[in-house]
């Protein structure tokens, strides 16, 4: 081979304007040791070479192709292109015949180069490189060699997979090397590694890798090609774009994009933060599109919106930090088999959400997680479901919008906080049993919002231990079998929420089976519920205020455990209510529109004070009415009468110094002997509820 590096540039440059065609072997003395860097061919546009102290300079005045025999540059050198004063956005293109380039030292640019592109079907490492342009870069294993310079596509590549290894060929980026594109940076390999490495592309680092066409045309299966991107420790200044039609995409150990993410892949796509200290940083937005398989993203930080969507797979968020919404959906529907990655959204650990969280699944949806201990389809021994609840919480500082659409249920296991909270879960028939629709929780976990909608085509409420089997053993019976539990009565537990509004609550009435549907819910605090249409609706709210009021429809609503007082909206009611009363201990029945007696009591304040309870030394007595009386005027603090007072003091006429009358289960509102009143008065002293005293506001 001639070495023509001793030839100065001036004669070069009157060479090639002279003969304008393509010349051979110019070796341009890097890589020694490594391969070499030698030049096979050039087209008239190039001008010629520069040589320094481990450095070679290559000159253009057009665009140029240069095809090189190996590219290598070591360590301690420099590999530039420079286009000629006078040029500008020159495309310079590059194209390997042999071996894989190995870059560890620098390449750069200046800024008459528009687009610089290296091609080697061998594949592409820089290790500990730098590498500086001013325009954009491609680097990829397609085979450019007989490429238009002039007329370059991104398209795709002919080599896939290396003959001699049978591993898919790649472009690495690794150990530091540090990366200046100016425009646009593009990397087109069947697969490419980024380790402990630092990118900053102006116009965006774009990954196309896998094309699936190209790869199914080699015969490959999916369970092939695993882990065909990977981003471990990076640090990336831009916008990063992936696309990965059917292989995976892996993000790991701390890589920070300083811009939003965008992929597309076809296999799985794992996010992972090894742990806290290890978090993959995101500032701008994270929109991740998968095809069938596995989307996760963990021990992570996005500062803007988090959308991720799957066509049938399963999507994961697990200690999360979102400063805007996050919209997590997988739309397609797989049969029930032991793939159950295929149908979950799991909302895990840790997460805060500042904004909004909206989820709809094909069908299941967990907000939680679990690990499995026994599973039916991994071994012939066992032959049920069992498992570990593991622990985490959610808040949300916007709304909670959840929905399974064909099978599934919506669990609850960790503590979530939102503004608002909107469930929906709907039930699957496949023409021999039905699937999932219900509304669940471990009875454990704590739902805290203003506001609660809960639509389920079945059962709405809590599991408990029983029948030798634990709460956790049950949900991942459920959740794994996606069973359809309507009459669940035996093992339930109540749902708890920690006070606020039902504004829907909706179940059938009946069951396929024909049993009653149930709803269970447990407040901690105050509850208002102003809309429902249900079956059996079971609440209870320990020493606390239950008032069930408007647009309600129920078979029956029971009303269990010490509620402190429960206000009941009379008019127009068309629901049984059941609750006990603990003077007797007896079960108290109100059928719809049913005329209500009770016995009259005097509180020592004389009358139905706000705070007023009356215990039995241990429970709390609760009370039925639409509106509590008010007090008296003392000469201590004069108030004169109006409309309102008078209408809620209690006076009765044979006996003007009585003090107000209270009720045990009951407010008596605006007692009278005039039968065309809410209350009257009865001969024994006792008051019959004739209709409900008006609400605030009608």
């Amino acid at each position: 081979m001639k070495n023509l590096k001793q030839l100065t540039a001036i004669t070069l440059c009157s060479v090639f304007a002279a003969m304008q065609v393509s010349y051979a072997a110019i070796d341009t003395g890097l890589g020694v040791g490594n391969g070499g860097a030698v030049i096979n061919t050039t087209d008239g546009n190039f001008a010629g070479m520069t040589t320094g102290v481990n450095s070679a300079t290559l000159n253009f005045k057009g665009n140029s192709h240069v095809n090189w025999n190996t590219l290598n540059v070591n360590g301690n050198e420099t590999l530039n292109f420079n286009g000629n004063d006078g040029t500008n956005g020159l495309v310079i293109l590059n194209t390997v015949n042999q071996g894989m380039s190995n870059i560890y030292g620098q390449i750069n640019t200046n800024n008459n180069i528009g687009k610089l592109i290296i091609s080697n079907p061998n594949g592409v490492m820089f290790d500990g490189a730098k590498f500086t342009t001013a325009g954009d870069t491609m680097i990829t294993t397609k085979n450019m060699t007989g490429v238009d310079v002039n007329n370059i596509t991104d398209g795709t590549w002919g080599t896939l997979v290396d003959p001699a290894t049978n591993n898919l060929v790649n472009v690495q980026i690794l150990n530091n090397s540090d990366f200046g594109v100016g425009g646009e940076f593009t990397i087109i390999a069947p697969k490419f590694v980024g380790d402990s490495s630092k990118i900053t592309a102006g116009n965006g680092l774009k990954l196309i890798t896998a094309n699936g066409a190209d790869y199914v045309a080699q015969g490959k299966s999916l369970t092939q090609n695993k882990g065909v991107t990977f981003l471990k420790a990076m640090d990336i200044n831009g916008n990063v774009e992936v696309v990965n039609n059917i292989g995976a995409l892996s993000v790991s150990n701390g890589t920070k994009i300083n811009g939003d993410l965008k992929a597309e892949v076809g296999g799985y796509a794992h996010l992972y933060g090894a742990d806290e200290n290890n978090k993959i940083n995101i500032t701008g937005d994270a929109d991740i599109t998968g095809h069938g398989q596995q989307l996760i993203l963990r021990n992570a930080k996005v500062d803007g919106d988090v959308k991720m969507q799957n066509d049938g797979g399963f999507v994961e968020i697990n200690n999360l930090t979102a400063e805007k919404n996050v919209n997590l959906k997988t739309t397609g529907w797989q049969p029930i088999n032991h793939q159950k990655y295929d149908h979950f959204v799991h909302v895990v650990g840790n997460t805060d959400i500042a904004g909004d969280l909206n989820i709809e699944s094909a069908q299941n949806i967990h907000i939680g997680n679990y690990e499995v201990t026994k599973d039916p389809y991994a071994s012939a021994t066992v032959n049920e479901w069992g498992g570990n609840l593991l622990p985490g919480k959610l808040n949300v500082g916007g709304d909670i919008k959840a929905e399974v659409t064909q099978g599934g249920h919506i669990t609850t296991t960790i503590d979530t906080t939102a503004k608002n909270v909107d469930y929906t879960a709907k039930s699957y028939n496949d023409g021999t049993r039905t699937y999932g629709g219900n509304i669940l929780s471990d009875g454990k976990a704590k739902i805290t919002a203003d506001t609660y909608k809960f639509k389920s085509d079945g059962y709405i409420g809590g599991l408990k231990t029983s029948g030798g089997y634990t709460v956790d053993d049950k949900v991942v019976h459920v959740m794994e079998e996606y069973q359809f539990i309507p009459d669940d009565t035996t093992s339930h537990e109540y749902l708890l929420i920690n006070g606020g509004t039902i504004s829907k609550l909706e179940t059938p009435k009946k069951s396929a089976d024909g049993n009653d549907v149930h709803t269970y819910i447990k407040s901690n605090n105050d509850l208002l519920v102003n809309g429902a249409n249900a079956g059996v609706v079971n609440l209870t709210a320990p020493d606390k205020k239950i008032t069930v009021t408007g647009d309600v429809h129920a078979k029956e609503i029971n009303v269990g455990g010490r509620t402190g007082t429960l206000q009941l909206d009379f008019p127009n009611r068309d629901f049984t209510t059941n609750y006990t009363n603990i003077r007797d201990g007896v079960v108290k029945t109100i059928a719809p529109n049913e005329e209500i007696t009770y016995n009259l009591t005097n509180a020592p304040s004389g009358y139905n004070a706000p705070d007023f309870h009356q215990t039995d030394g241990t429970n709390t007595t609760y009370l039925v009415g639409p509106g509590a009386p008010q007090p008296q005027p003392t000469p201590d603090n004069p108030k004169p009468p109006t409309d309102d007072n008078v209408r809620t003091m209690v006076v009765i006429p044979d006996d003007p110094t009585r003090p107000m009358a209270n009720t045990p289960v009951a407010y008596a509102a605006d007692l009278d002997e005039d039968d065309e009143m809410p209350c009257r008065k009865n001969v024994d002293g006792s008051v019959t509820v004739v209709r409900a005293y008006p609400m605030m506001g009608d």
